[in-house]
C-alpha cells in the first residue's frame, strides 16, 4: 500500500525512537518497556495494515506516535531520584502515597485516551455514517476507550506477577489511570462535537 507523506512520517519517527528506546531497555535489562515497545510495534502493525480500510487520520495515528513516546521517556527519564512517570507536575491534591493530583502519568493517560477516543469516533463515524446521533455515537467511542483503558491495566497486572521490580503501582494507581482515561476520552469527544462537527456544518 502506498502511504501518504504524513502518514510515511508517523511511522517512520515511531520506528527511530522504539528503535532506540529497544537499545536502551535492552542495555539496562528493562524487560517491562520492553514488553511495552512490543505492544507499540503490534498496534502499528494493525494500524498500517488496515489502513487502506479504516482511513485513519494522520493526525490520529501522530497523536498514537506521541503517545509511544511520552510513555517510553516515562519510563527512563530520571527524575528526582526516580522516574518521569512519577514526576508531581502540579499538587492539585495529595491523599498520602500513590493517592497524588496531578503526575505525569496521569498527563499520559488524559492524552492518550483522548487520542484513543478520538480514534474510535473517526472509525465509528466512518462505518455507521456521519448523521448518527451525536450523543450515541460519543458514547460508544467513550466505552471502547475505557475497554482499551481496561485491557492496558490487565496488561500491567501481568507485568506485576512476571516481572518483580516493576514500576506498575497499586490500587490507587490503576484507579487514578481509569479515572484520568475516563476524562482524556471525554474531553475529546466534546471538544471533537463542539468544534470539529460545528465547523464542518
Amino acid at each position: 500500500m502506498n502511504f501518504l507523506t504524513s502518514e510515511k512520517a508517523a511511522l517512520i519517527f515511531t520506528a527511530l525512537y522504539t528503535t532506540v528506546f529497544s537499545a536502551y531497555f535492552i542495555v539496562n535489562l528493562n524487560i517491562e518497556f520492553l514488553g511495552y515497545i512490543g505492544v507499540i510495534v503490534l498496534v502499528f502493525a494493525l494500524l498500517y495494515g488496515t489502513l487502506y480500510e479504516t482511513r485513519i487520520p494522520a493526525s490520529v495515528l501522530w497523536g498514537i506516535s506521541v503517545c509511544g513516546l511520552l510513555h517510553m521517556l516515562g519510563g527512563s527519564v530520571p527524575v528526582d531520584g526516580d522516574i518521569l512517570y512519577t514526576w508531581r507536575m502540579v499538587p492539585l491534591f495529595d491523599g498520602g502515597g500513590e493517592f497524588y493530583i496531578f503526575k505525569y502519568d496521569q498527563f499520559v493517560h488524559v492524552y492518550l485516551y483522548a487520542v484513543v477516543a478520538l480514534l474510535f469516533l473517526h472509525l465509528l463515524r466512518n462505518y455507521l455514517g456521519q448523521k448518527q446521533p451525536p450523543l450515541l455515537i460519543g458514547f460508544i467511542a467513550l466505552m471502547a476507550a475505557q475497554g482499551v483503558g481496561a485491557v492496558n491495566e490487565m496488561i500491567e497486572f501481568i507485568v506485576v506477577l512476571l516481572v518483580p521490580d516493576n514500576g506498575v503501582g497499586g490500587y490507587y494507581n490503576t484507579l487514578l489511570d481509569i479515572v484520568f482515561n475516563f476524562i482524556g476520552a471525554t474531553l475529546a469527544i466534546t471538544g471533537f462535537y463542539l468544534f470539529h462537527v460545528n465547523a464542518e456544518k
